[in-house]
């Protein structure tokens, strides 16, 4: 009876093992922290095949992508290509799409035509396509896509076709799901938030162990190994006691320059007490790094033990990019000495950096649509009057300046008369940031985003134009509210000059929201927003409309604003990238747009990732100047 009970326990001590064992596998060793030396991941143009095709047609797809609605969209976008760069209309480019005559490649053709039948493939190529699933579909839409982006810009034919394609609404890079921030919470100096505690199954392995002792020893009736499994319980039952300590802490953050330059490094010094009267005998912290600051030398995070009363310091930099940045919150993260529980908190400690771009000016100039001589920004009016080219001849009047008059003509006919000029006087140009959503963009996760670009821009253009005289404006379209932010109202500063206003449109691009480093959460209403601007535009106004012209939106803008009578100049910065299929037709979709807008008659620049704003622009007014595009 004796053993049977003996047998009975030591079953029973091997089924809690193995359950002990099955919860072993799902406990959560420690809590992920943000990767907040990173900075925020940007969206590439064409992550997925369903926003690139999107680009070239009028709905926007709802659910999965289904193979039809993919046929009917890369057929638009053969379409636009021939019509745009072939020189075909749209009934002729219909039908070299559906006789496959619009391509050299069979797949391609075959692949938007119904008349026309794919090749055959050998078994051997068959095979291979099973065994890098792949298929006809899939294959089918890199050769399509891939004769798209050969007729829609030029260049390609260097490269090789892409051997991947991502259909489907999901992330096609794992940077894309790096959080770089600690939360979006803000917290007073020394406040703290806090989380439930969890249990980090750290002890798990030694219940297990334990009980399978006391199991396998009560069986095969060995006492020592039953003892050891006692002992292994009291460590267990002793891990199961402790709880994480709630964090006493001040943090005192030191900046070396809180006004910097962009492009400046900023110092960061942090140094953190323990002020509470319990020791920390596991302490992990992570500094709230602003998304948009990126560390370039050092570590905000920390490993450390602290006992009541000591300090330890933690040292960094940054590198400064424009616009005002907040540190968010720090997260701390505390164990026990057992280290089976684990406490997560967030202590306010806020510290604000204001970086205003430099309002340094373009040598080359701006090149406005009104511009009639090399001189940026200057009107050329249709009125007679002081300038500097030719108007017209008139009869002389009394007090008409000396030289004014045409003396040949004196000399010739014996007559006095005066020569006109057509007048000049200073431009009136409103800067137009496009700061929605869909404009943060870039060629690749790490890289600078087209929001950025255009501010810096917008801040370069302002300041060529007030030297020359001008008068300027700004304003921006995009979420005027952001995680932490009260909100505030779309920005407007009506055209004007001197240095005061120098002084506001520094600060406007350095604080107001619209002009925010890091990408909303959601879109604003955009087209509210234009109504409005388009109410405020004082009339003979031009616009200098920056956008990266990767949706239909950013061509309404300037559409709408060029039916009201304004000069629409666009300087679109090119955030698009190649390495993927559907990567290339959003590229080809961004040119369409330019080849429509050009059509329509408003001059866009193309403003490319390897060159500077100078450089684009003494480019496009060279060719001003030479009579080209």
């Amino acid at each position: 009876m004796t053993r049977a009970v003996v047998a009975l326990v030591g079953a029973v001590a091997l089924v809690g093992a193995a359950a002990s064992l099955g919860r072993r596998r799902d406990a959560r060793e420690c809590t992920s922290t943000p990767d907040s030396e990173r900075h925020h991941p940007t969206p590439v143009p064409g992550e997925h095949l369903t926003d690139a095709v999107e680009a070239f047609t009028a709905t926007t797809a709802r659910g999965s992508f289904v193979s039809r609605r993919t046929v009917d969209g890369l057929r638009t976008a053969a379409v636009a290509v021939l019509t745009r760069f072939e020189g075909l209309s749209e009934d002729d480019a219909r039908a070299a799409v559906g006789d496959g005559s619009w391509t050299d490649d069979p797949i391609a053709a075959a692949f938007l035509s119904e008349d026309v039948e794919f090749p055959s493939r050998s078994i051997r190529d068959r095979l291979a396509d099973r065994f890098r699933r792949d298929d006809r579909f899939r294959r089918g839409i890199r050769r399509t896509a891939a004769a798209i982006a050969e007729i829609g810009y030029v260049g390609l034919n260097d490269r090789t076709v892409p051997d991947t394609v991502t259909l489907r609404h999901r992330r096609s890079s794992a940077d894309d799901d790096v959080d770089v921030r600690t939360t979006d919470e803000r917290l007073p100096e020394g406040e703290v938030s806090s989380f439930p505690v969890s249990a980090t199954g750290h002890w798990a392995g030694i219940g297990v162990v334990a009980l399978a002792a006391i199991g396998v020893g009560a069986v095969a009736e060995l006492p020592a190994v039953v003892l050891a499994g006692v002992v292994g319980i009291g460590y267990a039952g002793f891990a199961r006691t402790g709880s994480s300590p709630r964090p006493t802490l001040e943090i005192d953050r030191t900046l070396s320059d809180d006004e910097p330059e962009p492009g400046d490094e900023i110092d960061v010094t942090l140094a953190i007490t323990n002020a509470g009267d319990r020791p920390l005998f596991d302490l992990r912290f992570v500094d709230g790094v602003p998304a948009a600051l990126s560390v370039t030398d050092g570590s905000p995070r920390l490993g450390t033990a602290l006992r009541p009363g000591e300090r330890v310091t933690l040292e960094y930099s940054v590198t400064a990019a424009p616009g005002t940045h907040e540190f968010d919150p720090a997260l701390v993260l505390t164990r026990d000495l057992s280290r089976s529980a684990e406490g997560a908190f967030h202590v306010g400690a806020p510290t604000t950096v204001v970086c205003e771009p430099r309002l340094r000016p373009i040598a080359a100039g701006v090149p406005l649509r009104a511009a009639t001589t090399t001189f940026a920004g200057r009107l050329t009016t249709s009125a007679g009057g002081a300038g500097t080219e030719f108007h017209s001849v008139r009869e002389y009047r009394r007090n008409d300046p000396l030289n004014r008059i045409d003396w040949k003509r004196r000399a010739r006919t014996g007559e006095l008369s005066t020569i006109e000029f057509h007048q000049e006087r200073a431009a009136r140009v409103v800067v137009l940031v496009d700061a929605r959503k869909a404009s943060y963009l870039a060629p690749s996760t790490g890289a600078v985003h087209a929001v950025d670009r255009a501010t810096d821009a917008a801040a370069r253009i302002a300041a060529t134009l007030l030297e020359s005289g001008d008068t300027v404006g700004l304003a921006a379209l995009g979420p005027t509210e952001r995680p932490g932010d009260a909100g505030e109202d779309v920005c407007w500063i009506p055209p004007a000059s001197g240095s005061r206003h120098r002084v506001r449109l520094r600060e406007a691009l350095a604080s107001h929201p619209q002009f925010s480093s890091t990408p909303p959460l959601e879109e604003a209403r955009w087209i509210t927003q234009l109504r409005t601007l388009r109410r405020r535009l004082p009339a003979e106004t031009q616009v200098v409309l920056l956008t990266p012209l990767c949706d239909r939106g950013s061509v309404v803008v300037a559409r709408r604003l060029a039916s009201r009578g304004h000069a629409v100049t666009v300087v679109s910065p090119d955030p698009t990238a190649e390495r993927t299929t559907s990567q290339q037709l959003a590229r080809v979709a961004r040119r369409v747009r330019r080849f429509d807008l050009q059509r329509a008659g408003i001059p866009v620049v193309d403003w490319g990732t390897d060159d500077s704003i100078d450089e684009v622009f003494a480019r496009r007014l060279a060719a001003i100047d030479g009579g080209g595009r």
